[in-house]
């Protein structure tokens, strides 16, 4: 659950902090979050947690009504599930490409419910290019390089052997430090 709550303060961070670095590109802030979801979790708690990052879109987002993000990553989920199983999240491309399938899949279902509420969108070829092509791509390397990379760095800091090692050498360190300073 720690990881979870984690992993949401920096899908949250990055949902609210990267229209602002970067406005012109239009990215899914709560992936890594719908991505470590579908892939550790069971199905009704990966629906919660996408339902839950969901809302917290809706409420901040202009046009659409209220719950259509909830519904639209609760069905990417739901469709997406059972898929989990051929992408691993030790392998950092495959689990890139499970994060750019989910973005085109919630793409394609977004494009879906604005037709059944009837807003009207112009649709072109250059639209739906880098819709579907361009935007899932940057969604996946922001995956890799938003949470997948410092959640990793995080677990190899963080290994016994590894905290053994820092303290040894913090022990040195201050022995010689001190030694110097007498």
């Amino acid at each position: 659950m720690k990881f979870f709550i984690t992993l949401f303060l920096l899908s949250f961070t990055g949902e609210i902090a990267l229209p602002y670095l970067f406005p012109t590109i239009r990215i899914l802030g709560f992936l890594p979050l719908l991505v470590f979801a579908l892939s550790r979790l069971s199905l009704p708690k990966a629906l919660s947690w996408s339902m839950f990052a969901g809302l917290i879109v809706d409420l901040y987002a202009f046009g659409p009504p209220l719950g259509f993000f909830a519904l639209n990553y609760t069905l990417t989920s739901l469709i997406l599930y059972r898929y989990r199983k051929f992408f691993s999240e030790e392998k950092l491309f495959s689990f890139t490409l499970y994060a750019a399938i989910i973005s085109i899949t919630s793409t394609l279902i977004h494009f879906f419910l604005y037709a059944i509420i009837d807003i009207h969108l112009k649709l072109s070829l250059f639209t739906l290019a880098t819709d579907l092509i361009c935007m899932p791509i940057v969604d996946g390397l922001y995956t890799l390089v938003w949470a997948l990379l410092p959640l990793m760095l995080y677990n190899y800091l963080t290994e016994p052997s590894r905290l053994l090692f820092y303290k040894k050498k913090l022990g040195t360190f201050i022995h010689e430090l001190s030694r110097i300073t007498r």
